[in-house]
């Protein structure tokens, strides 16, 4: 079976892919899952799928982003909506490893945050895993006023920047001003 990777900008992503993102969204996050139009909701936005016999069976974003920390602004790559539709095939270990390899072949950091539950499955698909990294990355809204997020365990790629290691070698947090990543 031919398994293929598509990178799309955000710009050209079709209605279908789309509405597929949303409908499987949905169909994980349930209520959860507010309907978006990740042409608009994610600018400058690079978006992977992965197709197996011509069909969307996983997908995931890298929304380009910038890190705050120590007073130094870091432009990083956000990774979020990662959904595997046909489970249990290797079809989530292949996107990983293909946004890994884009990683490795740009430099950049690559950081996304899920549940405890999840943590084995990026760490066997190559990424780095640290227990409650949300508490070292905040939020900070347009008034500057910060919103820690409470429980989400951190899954990375470190790049050129080395961004990771500064961060976990003491104490000092890391700001963003994008909220839903």
């Amino acid at each position: 079976m031919a398994i293929r990777i598509e990178m799309k900008s955000n710009k050209v992503i079709s209605r279908f892919e789309n509405d597929l993102m949303n409908k499987f969204k949905s169909k994980e996050y349930g209520r959860k899952h507010k309907r978006k139009d990740f042409r608009k909701d994610y600018p400058d936005s690079v978006f992977f799928f992965v197709k197996g016999k011509g069909k969307i069976t996983a997908f995931g974003t890298f929304r380009r982003l910038t890190l705050e920390f120590k007073c130094k602004r870091y432009r990083i790559f956000g990774i979020c909506n990662i959904l595997t539709i046909q489970r249990g095939k290797g079809y989530g270990k292949i996107l990983i490893k293909a946004m890994i390899k884009h990683l490795k072949r740009t430099g950049k950091t690559g950081l996304g945050f899920c549940i405890s539950k999840n943590m084995k499955f990026y760490k066997k698909s190559g990424m780095s895993i640290k227990k409650e990294f949300i508490r070292r990355v905040v939020y900070k809204n347009p008034k500057g006023k910060l919103e820690p997020e409470k429980n989400a365990d951190g899954f990375y790629y470190e790049g050129k920047d080395k961004l990771i290691t500064k961060i976990l070698s003491g104490k000092s947090i890391a700001y963003t001003d994008l909220k839903d990543w």
